[in-house]
């Protein structure tokens, strides 16, 4: 298995741009979502018998708070690179969540939403979040992008809601997006059914970037589409819009209408499309996620495998690796892990430098 995980990690390193520098960027997917909201309702999930404690991001992932933020930036704070710059995460942002008491008022027939800064209102332990995501800005640890408005096919999930079925409806009053079977939340945010869809998804996209606009005074460079999801059609609109640059894997899921139904495009890193340009990842650090026996020294074999081919080392790790709010040993546990792999990386290569995707991207035109 470890031979076949390093040739194909040497293979999709081969093709795309180039750099005798050691840079390392760490990409880190769905901050400011909703998931499961709290313990509690995870709680009478399972009382009720529903299995939605049966997947990690179920399980683990929630709106981060601030004991989240507060203990990641003390991590990444320790370390500096060869340019005295901090280990830096690029946090792709959702600007807004689900307003579930309009969409009930609606009768589930049309879709509204509030925004990030209303959602951190209500919950409990976030209200200093708002001023930590200016905090770790201002430091350059920290660095949002846009990763859309909300983390949920709008359509798919209305269609579904009117179905009423009742624990879908259940799940609906304790505020997840949650289907009630399997892992299903409904959040490949620009799948579609019909390609007419995809207009929709236009306004969205400018909808969103106005909300981030708005949420950080300035306007995002780069976008990744949740679970690596969407219609090249949005692209055009994303470059009208200013993002120059499209992070990612290397594979792309290509809607051909209707959920779990795509083709696959490859790209590769610094390829232009669109007016875009790709940022593939080829590193990944995701203990909450799957299940390995030493995740740093795999992480570690991924950012050697990048620098033996002349890469930047573009690392992917959700947040879902960093949130203690439902159980706090999950947050502990992998910043511990992310504490030593950032040791050993400026141990082992100490001309790193750390980049955001958005400087990457830069680079890259340049």
């Amino acid at each position: 298995k470890n031979i076949a995980a390093s040739v194909q990690r040497n293979i999709s390193n081969i093709s795309g741009w180039r750099t005798n520098r050691r840079i390392v960027v760490i990409e880190s997917d769905d901050w400011g979502s909703i998931r499961t909201p709290s313990k509690a309702v995870m709680d009478q999930f399972q009382r009720k018998g529903m299995k939605i404690a049966d997947t990690q991001y179920n399980r683990l992932d929630a709106l981060e708070s601030n004991d989240d933020f507060t203990s990641l930036f003390e991590v990444l704070q320790k370390y500096r690179d060869k340019n005295n710059r901090p280990a830096c995460l690029t946090a792709n942002m959702l600007l807004a969540n689900p307003a579930f008491v309009k969409i009930k008022e609606s009768n589930f027939q049309q879709y509204h939403y509030e925004t990030l800064h209303d959602t951190l209102r209500h919950y409990p332990q976030h209200d200093h979040v708002e001023e930590l995501y200016r905090q770790g800005l201002r430091t350059g640890i920290y660095k949002p992008q846009f990763h859309g408005r909300e983390h949920v096919q709008v359509n798919r999930w209305l269609k579904a809601l009117r179905k009423a079925d009742e624990n879908m409806l259940y799940a609906f009053d304790c505020e997840t997006t949650y289907s009630g079977k399997g892992d299903y939340n409904f959040m490949e945010s620009f799948d579609w059914d019909a390609p007419e869809e995809v207009v929709q998804h236009a306004e969205i996209i400018k909808d969103g970037l106005q909300l981030f606009r708005q949420a950080f005074g300035y306007s995002s460079a780069s976008f990744i589409a949740p679970c690596y999801t969407w219609d090249s059609g949005i692209e055009t609109v994303l470059a009208k819009e200013g993002v120059k640059y499209m992070q990612g894997g290397r594979k792309q899921y290509v809607p051909r209408g209707g959920f779990n139904n795509y083709s696959l495009r490859t790209h590769t890193l610094g390829e232009r499309q669109n007016g875009l340009m790709h940022l593939t990842r080829n590193c990944f650090f995701e203990p909450s996620l799957v299940y390995k026996s030493d995740w740093v020294d795999y992480t570690l074999a991924c950012v050697r495998d990048a620098f033996r081919w002349n890469k930047p080392a573009i690392i992917c790790a959700h947040r879902i690796n960093f949130i203690g709010f439902i159980d706090e040993s999950n947050r502990t546990r992998n910043l511990r892990m992310l504490d030593e792999l950032l040791t050993r990386i400026l141990r082992k290569w100490p001309e790193v430098e750390f980049v955001s995707s958005d400087e990457l991207g830069e680079l890259l035109a340049k």
